[in-house]
């Protein structure tokens, strides 16, 4: 037995706020809000259909499972996950740069948690502020159950974000290789757009970072997906990259998939669904 605290007696933090998520529920279906992702709609909308697929092929048939928001911030996937679990349990760092309304507040590699307590992990866009990524996975790979499933998101090609905390990049090489000593088991990985993905969202970095200053100058509401010039040059492009993207998806021997695989070396970032095995 482990030492540490039972998931059911979590630390509450006195700091919360309302839940500002930015994944909505429209019509039985989900989609990012474009006023707070207005330069990252590719990269959010990508995570969002694979944790969804995940959880769809996953956990379908039980609801009496557990899940661990691992870095949940204000739990943006909440909405997404919540139906197939009877206990979910969200951690943040006490000194994270976000808001966070979360239930423990703990670090990564040291999470008051009993051991094998989880059925499935989602830890998004984390593992770059960690200082030591391995102990993250190990712990992680500790508190899941066996035969319990991780979704792990990692940036490649973006901008430098919450500095100084932002640490590492990885490649597919280096998810597999940090699985395998983590003794998890990688059983696939995705990436987050192609070429196209990644040349648009240079081009439009500097048009989005322009609009914001010019809001906070003139403090007004021009950082917004209403804005025409924003429409086109940011949201509209994104969009159609989307539909592309879904195409590519969908039809794995089509033209647009076989462009997709021709131009994914170079990609915004990775999901990768790892496992624990069976063994102790």
């Amino acid at each position: 037995m482990s030492d540490r605290a039972a998931v059911e007696q979590p630390v509450v933090p006195d700091r919360t706020l309302r839940n500002r998520g930015f994944v909505l529920e429209r019509g039985g279906g989900f989609r990012i809000d474009r006023r707070r992702k207005l330069s990252s709609l590719v990269s959010n909308e990508i995570i969002l259909a694979e944790l969804h697929a995940l959880l769809a092929r996953e956990f379908s048939d039980r609801r009496n499972g557990s899940m661990l928001d691992l870095g949940a911030g204000l739990k943006p996937y909440a909405v997404v996950y919540e139906p197939y679990f009877s206990t979910c349990v969200s951690v943040d760092h006490p000194h994270s740069q976000h808001a966070i309304e979360v239930d423990i507040l703990a670090s990564a590699d040291a999470l008051p948690i009993e051991d094998a307590s989880f059925d499935c992990v989602l830890c998004t866009e984390v593992l770059e502020h960690c200082p030591d990524p391995a102990a993250v996975l190990a712990e992680i790979r500790r508190v899941l159950r066996p035969g319990g499933v991780v979704l792990l998101t990692t940036p490649f090609m973006v901008a430098l974000h919450e500095m100084p905390f932002d640490f590492y990049r990885y490649t597919p090489s280096a998810l597999e290789l940090m699985a395998g000593n983590a003794r998890l088991e990688l059983e696939s990985i995705v990436t987050r757009g192609d070429y196209l993905a990644v040349a648009m969202s240079f081009f439009q970095f500097p048009i989005t970072k322009a609009w914001q200053a010019l809001s906070r100058i003139l403090r007004m509401r021009l950082s917004s997906p209403w804005n025409p010039f924003l429409f086109v040059f940011v949201v509209l492009p994104q969009l159609l990259y989307l539909a592309y993207w879904r195409r590519a998806r969908r039809a794995p021997g089509g033209l647009a998939r076989r462009i997709y695989r021709k131009l994914d070396y170079v990609t915004l970032g990775y999901v990768s669904v790892l496992r624990r095995g069976e063994r102790p």
